[in-house]
């Protein structure tokens, strides 16, 4: 048999060691260590109290925060300032606050004690060993029950100050505001929530009133097509029940009539919202505790699974669709990654840059002819195609070098393939390039703005590569040479398929392709100038590559299965 050749990248040998200065991003692959790193504890000294793991959790997640660009930081900053404005209003007393004043305060009130309830699950002990099922459980319930103390506290006060209770509903929820009539609540304010009540009724009303009439239309449609078959039983059986009360979804009514006979003491009902707020939290919860010196990883996430589960179940016991609460969550998660960078790094398919956040939208506002630019909890993968609406994050566990060399490397593959499998050179050359300066640039912190779009996206994937293999402990250098094999693997992937690679880089580089690779090991600054100042073909990146009908190039092509759980 003969030995396989050696494959040499196209870049001289003596500038392919990860030892080399100025930005190097990759080894050549004889330079490999097969020893495994363990990465699942932290260097950091072991929190001890709620305190020192809060404390712990902050610096790991500021030093993960730091792998990210000025476009993040910009992010960072607004949410900062936006925060600062909630606080101001929550506590902004002034009795002279006119009714949209009152409204913005309850807005920034609510959004506080979403925050408060999330961090209070994420400090929580809930998973760690020696907890019975049945205590959790109980401590859930308990963090629940004053968040939603906490929010209908807030509604009281614009109530009693006569802000209208449609715009009260409007802004907490339907379900929220219902929660209100239940008997031990309703003692303390009862005069001031009969106009919710009221209102509460005439939006059950009004939408039984809608269904009924389209149940009737429903019946009269199905007798007019079944009017003529011959048999009676057939005609009856197609036609259905006549009687448009059969055809009537109780979910609302039944939900007001189990809340107004609710005893004190028993468990809050979960509404979509909250339900969405302790799944993402108790995943947060999950992810931080693995990564404590220490942690025994399986037993956490045996305990996350039967909390998860348990949480399902009192989710179902409510009334809630599960497919509702995962098109929450994924909002909760997408809006979050935007000024929380860490998120990122929490979830299979997302920390390999995999799978990400869906362009947003043009909608129009109803009743007008104004439209408006919304995001509304879409996922997609590395190549524009959609994930399934009821498709959950999966948590990710710590990972040693291997296992994230794998995944990089599956993630660079599976770009370079697609754009070689469509034939768009241009994609393909900024594939090639975004990731073999994406490490460089980011240790570098270099300006990555201006740069053509398929460039920056391959530039945003190393960001959270390299981000996820910080957090799960792998020093700097161990990240290099991780990062360095996995675009080798790559690479050899691509070379295995078209073996005529040089021919490859001359298309989507040009004849002066070795001098261009060159230029971006040696000074990715100059080489992002250049880049800027080249003209552009028209837009490339996911959605470019979904619109020219992305091939599937195996099974891991696209975002694979264990990166999300269907519902």
């Amino acid at each position: 048999m003969r030995r396989r050749a050696t494959k040499v990248l196209p870049v001289g040998d003596d500038r392919l060691r990860t030892g080399e200065p100025r930005g190097n991003t990759y080894a050549h692959w004889a330079s490999r260590s097969d020893e495994p790193i363990d990465a699942e504890v932290i260097d950091d000294p072991g929190p001890q109290d709620v305190d020192g793991v809060r404390a712990w959790r902050e610096r790991l997640r500021d030093r993960a925060r730091e792998f990210f660009g000025e476009k993040t930081r910009k992010r960072m900053a607004d949410r900062d300032r936006v925060h600062g404005i909630d606080v101001d209003r929550a506590e902004d007393e002034s009795e002279g606050l006119d009714q949209r004043e009152q409204l913005l305060k309850l807005r920034a009130e609510t959004r506080l004690a979403c925050e408060k309830y999330m961090d209070s699950l994420r400090d929580s002990k809930l998973l760690v060993p020696g907890f019975t099922d049945e205590e959790r459980t109980q401590d859930l319930g308990v963090m629940h029950h004053v968040y939603m103390q906490m929010m209908m506290q807030s509604c009281l006060k614009p109530l009693s100050r006569g802000v209208n209770a449609n715009s009260i509903i409007q802004a907490v929820g339907m379900v929220m505001t219902m929660r209100m009539l239940a008997p031990d609540f309703k003692k303390e304010m009862d005069s001031y929530l009969q106009p919710l009540k009221d209102k509460i009724q005439e939006r059950i009303d009004t939408r039984t009133r809608g269904m009924v009439a389209f149940a009737e239309s429903g019946i009269t449609h199905r007798q007019r097509i079944f009017k003529d078959l011959p048999s009676g039983a057939r005609r009856e059986r197609l036609i259905g029940s006549t009687d448009p009360r059969d055809h009537l979804s109780k979910k609302w009514r039944t939900r007001l009539d189990a809340m107004q006979h609710r005893e004190r003491g028993h468990r809050e009902m979960f509404t979509a919202d909250s339900a969405a707020m302790t799944e993402v939290a108790l995943m947060e919860n999950a992810f931080w505790k693995m990564r404590e010196p220490g942690a025994d990883v399986g037993l956490i996430r045996e305990s996350h699974r039967a909390l998860r589960k348990r949480l399902y179940e009192q989710i179902s016991e409510d009334g809630l669709e599960r497919r509702e609460v995962v098109q929450r969550a994924r909002k909760i998660i997408g809006e979050r990654m935007e000024y929380e960078p860490e998120l990122r790094t929490m979830f299979n398919g997302v920390a390999h840059g995999r799978i990400v956040k869906a362009p947003a939208h043009e909608e129009r506002i109803a009743g007008s002819d104004r439209v408006r630019t919304v995001w509304s909890g879409e996922f997609e993968d590395q190549l524009g195609r959609r994930l399934p609406e009821d498709g959950m994050f999966t948590l990710r566990r710590p990972m040693d070098a291997d296992a994230h060399q794998v995944q990089l490397a599956e993630t660079m593959k599976t770009s370079l393939l697609n754009a070689l499998g469509r034939g768009d050179k241009e994609a393909y050359g900024g594939n090639m390039l975004g990731y073999l300066v994406g490490f460089a640039a980011q240790k570098q912190g270099l300006d990555t703005s201006g740069l053509p779009d398929m460039l920056q996206h391959r530039l945003d994937q190393s960001e959270v590569m390299i981000a996820s293999m910080d957090i799960d402990g792998l020093p700097p250098e161990e990240q290099q040479r991780v990062y360095s094999n996995a675009y080798v693997d790559a690479m050899e992937a691509v070379h295995e398929k078209y073996p005529d690679l040089e021919a490859q880089l001359k298309r989507s580089l040009g004849e002066n392709w070795q001098r261009t690779l060159q230029t971006a090991v040696d000074d990715p600054g100059a080489f992002f100038e250049e880049q800027r100042l080249k003209p552009r073909s028209g837009p490339t990146g996911p959605s470019a590559e979904r619109e020219a009908g992305a091939q599937n190039d195996g099974p891991n092509a696209e975002a694979d299965s264990e990166d999300f759980q269907r519902t």
